[in-house]
């Protein structure tokens, strides 16, 4: 059909058409952007720089350089005493005998031969004692102070033991247990019945006699030289509290607290603190300012990984050379003059590196972020025993985030108090390799009995 025969009716109506058309795909490609920018919101949330690979394993490379990774079977870590137990003086002995043939069912049957194996076993019931307790009130006849009998193994207050208690404590930290299915557990194993309110009854008591000792901790913790500190969000009634480790090479603290600010660091360690500090770029720690500061090179490795430009890319791969460098210096025994000079140097090539990509503008978020802490990036080079990462107070905290996951959130403040005295004890006896039972056994008995 020529131009000229075409109505202008119809003109019109092809104009409108192909608005219409338009429109109809402007809005189709304004959703797409929409839901784009949705899952790239939600995906943060998981991959950034503040998340270790480690925690969302589904999100890493199925290549690592020009490598296929094939998927296989972990191998038993190194020093694995493997699963054959030793053998053992015996308590019971149980002879089985055979009383037909499992094939024909017939009783003419001789025995040929004997196969012996070891067992250890629980008994089918496992209930608790009551015990009758008759406590003598005393009266001392030389200063006439009256007090009640003691043997430290029974708890002045309360129904419930001492080794009941540290079984709970056990089934609600070690196992993670929640309330209810620590009452269930408790039922179906030992035939006791315990309601939730009981449960958390005995935990709070139990952080009450622990009060004395989480006080002398964090006094261990504000005197020690290098600390290790890391703080993730926590729910508390329904509000966004958080919880801060502060993890030495002996201890670890955990403190509850509604503020991420500097005021709960004031609180802990006081302006004052003059050891050395491994944390990251977050602003609250530059009020440690007598302190010496190391902040974490995986979180600035992970923030330079996600620059995807060829520029980007090659700004990553010398930062990732440097951190290679300290590694390779920190193995070897070091003077505190050769120290001093490394220091010096690494510090003025991350300042010429900086100084060069600065000029890109997708490289100026990383830039910034190492600016503005430019001398703190190598006191692990200046300083002997120090980490170049904040691994150390991310692996202390990923119990209490495992535990985020399981409970959702706090529904008291009391049970964050609660919480951080038990956990706080608790890791500081693994990492000092104590006997867990023993010293809860230890800290109840002396407490409160």
């Amino acid at each position: 059909m020529n131009l000229s025969t075409i109505s202008r009716k119809e003109l019109i109506e092809k104009y409108l058409d192909s608005e219409k058309e338009i429109n109809t795909l402007k809005e189709e490609i304004d959703r797409v952007k929409k839901e784009k920018e949705a899952l790239e919101k939600e995906l943060r949330k998981y991959k950034n720089s503040n998340t270790p690979p480690s925690a969302h394993p589904h999100l890493k490379p199925a290549i690592i350089g020009s490598v296929d990774v094939k998927p296989h079977k972990r191998g038993a870590p190194t020093g694995h005493s493997g699963t054959t137990r030793e053998r053992k003086e015996c308590d019971k002995a149980r002879h089985i005998q055979a009383k037909e043939c499992p094939g024909c069912h017939s009783k003419d049957i001789s025995t040929i031969n004997q196969k012996h194996q070891q067992q250890e076993e629980m008994p089918l019931e496992i209930q608790p004692i009551i015990v009758d307790v008759v406590r003598d009130v005393c009266r001392c006849n030389k200063c006439k102070l009256k007090f009640l009998a003691r043997d430290d193994m029974t708890p002045i207050r309360g129904r419930f033991g001492v080794n009941l208690m540290v079984l709970v404590i056990f089934l609600k930290f070690i196992v993670r247990g929640v309330l209810r299915k620590t009452t269930s557990f408790l039922e179906a194993s030992f035939a006791f019945k315990l309601a939730p309110a009981s449960v958390q009854a005995i935990i709070e008591r139990a952080a009450d006699a622990g009060e004395k000792e989480y006080s002398a901790l964090k006094q261990k913790i504000r005197t020690a030289k290098l600390l290790y500190i890391d703080e993730t969000s926590f729910r508390v009634l329904g509000k966004n509290w958080w919880v801060w480790a502060f993890r030495s090479d002996t201890d670890l603290l955990l403190v509850i607290r509604n503020s991420r600010g500097s005021n709960v660091l004031e609180e802990i360690l006081s302006k004052d603190y003059s050891g050395t500090v491994i944390c990251d770029c977050w602003r609250a720690y530059d009020f440690l300012t007598n302190a010496s500061i190391q902040r974490c090179w995986a979180h600035l490795l992970r923030k330079s990984k996600e620059l995807n430009s060829v520029t980007g890319k090659h700004f990553h791969k010398k930062i990732h050379t440097l951190f290679e460098q300290i590694i390779k210096f920190n193995t070897k025994e070091r003077t505190e003059k050769q120290r001093q000079k490394k220091y010096e140097q690494m510090t003025t090539k991350l300042q010429k590196i900086t100084k060069q990509y600065s000029k890109y503008e997708d490289c100026q978020t990383v830039t910034k972020y190492i600016s503005f802490h430019i001398e703190s990036w190598f006191t692990c080079i200046k300083t002997t025993g120090v980490q170049p990462t904040n691994n150390y107070a991310e692996q202390a905290i990923r119990e209490t985030v495992l535990v985020r996951k399981i409970i959702g959130a706090f529904r008291s403040e009391k049970g964050t108090k609660t919480y951080e005295t038990l956990a706080s004890l608790i890791a500081t006896w693994q990492i000092q390799k104590l006997d867990i039972k023993k010293e809860l056994h230890r800290m109840l008995s002396t407490n409160l009995c």
